[in-house]
């Protein structure tokens, strides 16, 4: 167990080095990135569109919003997806085991975050079936991501139900941004064997990329830090070919995945056995395509039309087969001289099967469902200084009916280094099969003349969630050299519950070569209790999420050659969990060996041999450990 005072001296330490090696590189002579004034501006500027489904700076966009960059991607020594959604304040990530995280937004974390929206190149990886994500399907090549947004709060006016308590969308590289080749091999004492190959190309308007990557996790621990036969692989292969002519864009990306693992399981296997813990192994296989056309009008409005189908096959603890369709339409176009106007629809069908065990089952085994969604979204200008957002989205649920989800949003910049905005919203979760329909036998106790069996049941008229939220954020960029951005929020949801928080984030940049990042996340979960009630629905996460998180991160450019990068991250106590707090010290140093070749030797969790992050119910939780790896990268 870390103290105080071993968190401040590793404080300390890790800015005094970062300043000494500052200052030992000034006096060596000039260095080949400004580090400092490419990441502070150039992030404030940076356009995204996950707020409002358009382009816009994201300074300019009255949301709680944060990028994550491709060079912190790259420095921060992370290999997961799931991972790197920790370098954002306010979001609550946790290893559970070797392939399961428990990732939320504002709170309510679970293994299956059913509030939260996850979209890659605006694609929903998010299941119906389940709510959530599998988070070992989304083996993605980090090396083409462009950048990741994170929109913390809801985001159902333009993106629809489920996400509640916000939106992370990751952005992958145009095939035009990654020709010649790249090759990654690595391997560490957790990160097992990794491989990743990719080769991109043009002719004519046109460019491609093709990819496969092999990764690999070896055992997570128990808490006696022996072995927790949890390992894990995939294997992803894949293509992109983007084409541009004129005011026409297209894209097609398509990528295949198969992956299998081990694992610890609660399993009941009969009315007269007991719960075990049982070694399991688990295997899936999935395959997406994604096509999208962009037609942009010299007046400046622009057409998108996207569809994307995938299939999956998952064995865990039961078999799961499920296919998605899906079509999305949008058009953006300014009226006069006030209104910037998003406009659009689209149409999703889920078919799904599941197998029935003991242990659980899903009724009917088979289902198909449909989405049908409209939106609209108003930007007005009211004078120079002053923006209104106006927008709703309407959608259809086979199961659910029919749901609004409206937003109005206040932007003020009193200057052009000061910008003020608050929303309110609502927001709605639709039941998912496991709330409807799922029986999960958990326990048994011999008794006569029968056995007594306790199960977990669905409930049929389960009801869709509603949030109503409020927020406000400030940011301010003092020079190239600070930018501090915060967040307040407050919501109320119809299960009985309120939350509130606050999220601060600050980036300076001491030196041109040198930048340091920090956040502090402050959350309140207060349940509704009713004496009265058996619904104890929302008393099961009072707790489950900590009351508070911080961050600290440093960045410094050794001259043209040498990277290094170090980082703290606390997390607070899950009381209902029974997780202590913890906090994770992660180090990276990049080495540029010759113009094509580097090495990247990067270590994580060093503070402790292996500590717990999160308890699910439905699979063995297991301890994080200490871990360490080496790369080599291969550009030319």
């Amino acid at each position: 167990m870390l103290n105080p005072h071993r968190i401040a001296r590793s404080l300390v330490l890790m800015l005094a080095l970062s300043g000494i090696a500052t200052e030992a590189t000034a006096q060596a002579g000039p260095l080949s990135t400004d580090l400092g004034r490419a990441t502070l501006e150039d992030l404030l500027k940076i356009q995204i569109t996950s707020a409002s489904r358009k382009e816009q700076r994201a300074d300019d966009t009255p949301s709680a919003v944060s990028v994550i960059t491709q060079d912190e991607i790259r420095r921060s020594g992370m290999r997961t997806l799931p991972e790197l959604f920790r370098l954002v304040p306010g979001v609550q990530v946790a290893q559970i085991n070797s392939s399961t995280w428990a990732v939320s937004i504002r709170g309510l974390n679970d293994q299956f975050s059913n509030k939260l929206l996850v979209l890659i190149d605006g694609r929903s990886v998010y299941k119906r079936n389940s709510s959530g994500v599998f988070w070992d399907l989304e083996d993605v090549v980090l090396d083409d991501i462009d950048r990741i947004e994170v929109v913390r709060g809801p985001g159902g006016a333009v993106w629809g139900a489920n996400a509640v308590n916000g939106v992370i969308n990751v952005v992958t590289k145009s095939a035009k941004d990654t020709p010649g080749a790249l090759v990654r091999v690595g391997g560490g004492t957790f990160d097992g064997t990794g491989v990743t190959a990719r080769y991109g190309g043009s002719f004519g308007n046109a460019a491609y990329r093709v990819y496969s990557q092999w990764t690999g996790r070896r055992d997570t621990t128990l808490a006696n830090l022996a072995p927790a036969d949890d390992a894990w692989n995939v294997l992803t292969n894949g293509l992109r070919a983007d084409w541009s002519r004129g005011g026409d864009d297209v894209t097609v990306d398509g990528s295949v995945r198969t992956g299998d693992g081990r694992g610890l399981w609660k399993t009941l296997e009969g009315p007269t056995s007991a719960v075990r813990r049982t070694d399991g192994t688990s295997s899936f296989r999935n395959g997406s395509v994604l096509g999208r056309w962009i037609h942009r009008r010299e007046n400046g409005s622009a057409l998108q039309v996207q569809s994307f189908a995938m299939f999956s096959h998952r064995l865990d603890k039961l078999t799961e087969d499920e296919n998605i369709y899906d079509v999305d339409l949008q058009y953006h176009t300014k009226i006069g001289a006030r209104h910037d106007v998003v406009t659009g629809g689209g149409y999703r069908e889920v078919d799904n099967t599941t197998s029935q065990t003991f242990s659980f089952s899903l009724t009917p085994a088979t289902s198909e469902t449909a989405v049908t969604h409209v939106f609209t979204q108003d930007e007005i200008a009211l004078g120079t200084r002053v923006r209104l957002t106006l927008g709703a989205k309407l959608e259809h649920d086979a199961i659910a009916g029919w749901g609004l989800q409206p937003t109005a949003r206040m932007m003020w910049d009193p200057s052009p280094r000061h910008h003020v905005w608050a929303a309110a919203s609502r927001a709605l979760r639709t039941p998912s099969r496991l709330d409807l329909s799922a029986r999960a036998n958990v326990a048994a106790i011999a008794a006569r003349p029968l056995p007594i069996l306790i199960g977990v049941l669905g409930n049929p008229d389960y009801q869709t969630e509603e949030l109503l939220d409020a927020e406000a954020g400030y940011r301010i960029d003092l020079g190239s050299r600070v930018s501090v951005d915060v967040a307040t929020f407050r919501g109320h949801y119809t299960v009985q519950a309120d939350t509130a928080g606050v999220e601060i984030a600050t980036h300076v940049a001491p030196a041109p070569n040198w930048r340091v990042d920090a956040s502090y996340s402050g959350f309140r979960f207060t349940p509704h209790r009713d004496a009265t009630s058996r619904d104890q629905a929302a008393a099961t996460f009072d707790g489950n999420a900590p009351a508070h998180q911080w961050q600290l991160r440093s960045s410094v450019s050794l001259g043209p050659r040498t990277e290094v990068d170090a980082g703290l991250f606390r997390t607070g106590a899950q009381r209902s969990l029974g997780v202590p707090a913890y906090t994770r010290a992660d180090a990276r140093v990049e080495v540029k060996l010759t113009g094509h070749l580097s090495a990247v030797a990067a270590a994580r969790n060093l503070f402790d041999p292996a500590h717990a992050e999160f308890v699910a119910l439905a699979v063995a939780s297991t301890q994080v450990p200490r871990s360490a790896d080496i790369q080599l990268v291969w550009r030319f």
